[in-house]
């Protein structure tokens, strides 16, 4: 896969002074938007010229911890016959004038016709706009299926130079990792990374829906969980198995590096104490990070996921899929990391280099965050005793998919030697990981 540049000319004066009002418009109907502050142009193309024609703007905004913003403008002379994608919102976010005449302005990617010449224009794709329609939406990007044949992703948070999740994400296909939706195209302007085209995943099921189906019909029927019409066992042992082969390839593109458990109990701790200072004084826990530290066994560490849960998977009727590989926003994650030389300081993850059971440890802390998700559901108050189910699902689970994981040739030389060190390393990641869930960080 190679970045796909697109044909481009400038914007005018008259447009350019009327774009970074247009930008904040646009980010103020953002999900989950605040205050907007003042808006500075860094970047901004015809992509699409004429009318219907597309403007893409890169731009930074005050008070946004050095993200930059990132949207391709529609513009048309009148919105006579447009056919927008649903999404709820008003789809006009103003007005410009540039050569071509006065524009309605509006997010390009919620009109088909203008997605599909985007679309073009990045990577050479040619799609039927009439088979258009949303994939899935967050505050970070949108992604559109084409015909069911394309993903096209947008972000709307760029920064730059390379996203580290594409970076991941390439890498892992040249490696020969083919439980990825395959990468045809970046779309990539003066060093940063704008969007990305895969594959279409059609028929694609979500991770957390089927674990949460799973989990319900437990619920629903009672008795053991190998025995519930929805058992995930199965499902389990085969995601894990994926997860060691995505590891092994994450090995084989970037090497790996010595692991220190007592770094890694460092980290812990520094992520446990301004959160919950109360953790470090249970003897469990104090037991469970001195063990961590003396640990007397080789560890590795390697190129991790970051944010590795059954939100980032997918099933499909060729098998398990990873479907997202940025870090989900998290603060960033122990990793244990010993430097190359000359270097200082700790990657922020997911480019850290941790041990491999951290992303194992996310995974686990799923399919318990599936379980109570399931139980506070069906019976909020707490009475129909819920837990009994929930505990023999979720271990009925973490078994299949550590089984699966620990039986894939080749992960013996990346993970500790022998139950004790492997469950420890497992508990104080997934113990880490269950904190920063409960505990955003402003």
């Amino acid at each position: 896969m190679t970045p796909s540049g697109t044909e481009v000319r400038a914007v005018s004066a008259a447009a350019r002074a009327a774009l970074p009002e247009l930008v904040a418009t646009f980010l103020a109907r953002r999900p989950g938007a605040t205050d907007v502050g003042a808006v500075h142009l860094l970047d901004a193309e015809v992509v699409v010229p004429g009318r219907p024609g597309v403007i893409d703007v890169v731009a930074r905004v005050e008070g946004a911890d050095g993200r930059l913003a990132h949207v391709a403008l529609g513009v048309r002379a009148s919105l006579e016959e447009v056919r927008f994608l649903p999404d709820g919102d008003e789809p006009v976010l103003g007005t410009l004038t540039d050569d071509d005449g006065p524009a309605l302005v509006f997010e390009a990617t919620r009109d088909p016709e203008l997605a599909a010449m985007l679309l073009e224009q990045v990577s050479g794709e040619s799609v039927d706009a009439a088979l258009v329609r949303p994939l899935h939406e967050d505050s970070g990007s949108i992604t559109l299926a084409m015909e069911d044949r394309v993903a096209f992703t947008a972000f709307h948070d760029v920064v730059d130079g390379p996203r580290p999740e594409i970076e991941l994400l390439r890498a892992l296909d040249d490696a020969g990792f083919n439980h990825l939706a395959a990468p045809l195209a970046v779309w990539r302007r003066a060093g940063r990374d704008l969007g990305l085209v895969q594959e279409c995943l059609s028929g694609a099921s979500s991770g957390y829906a089927l674990a949460l189906t799973s989990v319900r019909d437990l619920y629903a029927a009672g008795g053991p969980p190998e025995l519930a019409g929805g058992d995930f066992g199965a499902e389990a042992h085969r995601l894990g198995t994926m997860a060691a082969r995505m590891h092994l390839s994450l090995d084989k593109a970037f090497g790996r590096r010595p692991g220190n458990v007592g770094r890694w109990a460092e980290d812990i701790e520094a992520i446990l104490r301004p959160r919950r200072p109360h953790l470090l004084e249970r003897p469990d826990i104090e037991e469970l990070l001195s063990q961590l530290r003396t640990l007397q066994v080789p560890s590795q560490a390697i190129r991790t996921h970051g944010d590795f849960h059954l939100g980032r998977t997918c099933r499909t009727e060729q098998g398990w899929y990873v479907v997202d590989f940025s870090n989900g926003g998290l603060p960033v994650a122990p990793s244990g990391v010993v430097p190359d030389e000359g270097a200082s300081g700790t990657e922020p993850a997911p480019l850290a280099f941790r041990s491999p059971l951290a992303d194992v440890a996310d995974m686990l802390w799923s399919l318990a965050h599936v379980a109570k998700t399931a139980a506070d559901e069906r019976d909020p108050s707490g009475r129909d005793g819920l837990v009994e189910l929930a505990d023999a699902w979720v271990a009925r689970n973490r078994r299949a998919l550590l089984a699966g994981y620990l039986g894939v040739p080749g992960i013996s030389g990346l993970v500790p030697p022998g139950r004790d060190a492997l469950r420890v390393v497992t508990d104080s990641f997934e113990l880490v990981r269950r904190v920063l869930h409960e505990t955003p960080v402003a």
